[in-house]
């Protein structure tokens, strides 16, 4: 304040973020920033607790974020003035696909299997299942 006058500054909000393809600064970037965070949070309690939810909410959150990358993209690619930006985002694109494919591929079956880890066959092996076979044929035969 000793050196510039307070009047003649203009006091411009960094914050900037996108969200659904949609850029968004100042007071709503905080908003959107906030309810991120709110499904991060979720997203933790859920995997921390072993829930499917948990994996499916990070998945559809994967999803969405590709889907938004793709959107701003196709959006802003005709802007000349937005080419740095598009760039940018252009080049995170195939690593949310590929972390996206990579939650899918490891909680397929975590995420879409009706039946609890608990009630699951248990695999038997070659030879427990021969005894098993010779104790009930023994059963049979007497």
């Amino acid at each position: 304040m000793a050196f510039v006058q307070v009047a003649d500054v203009e006091v411009v909000d960094p914050i900037e973020t996108i969200f659904a393809g949609v850029r968004f600064n100042g007071d709503d970037a905080r908003v959107v920033l906030i309810v991120q965070a709110g499904i991060f949070a979720a997203i933790a309690v859920g995997v921390f607790l072993h829930h499917r939810w948990g994996l499916l909410l990070a998945l559809c959150y994967m999803a969405e974020v590709v889907m938004s990358h793709l959107a701003f993209v196709i959006a802003y690619l005709p802007i000349q003035s937005e080419w740095m930006n598009v760039r940018a985002v252009a080049s995170q694109g195939p690593m949310m696909v590929l972390i996206t494919l990579y939650i899918w591929i490891r909680g397929y079956d975590l995420i879409f299997d009706s039946s609890p880890a608990d009630e699951r066959p248990q695999a038997s092996s070659d030879a427990s299942h021969r005894l098993r076979i010779r104790a009930d044929s023994a059963a049979i035969a007497d």
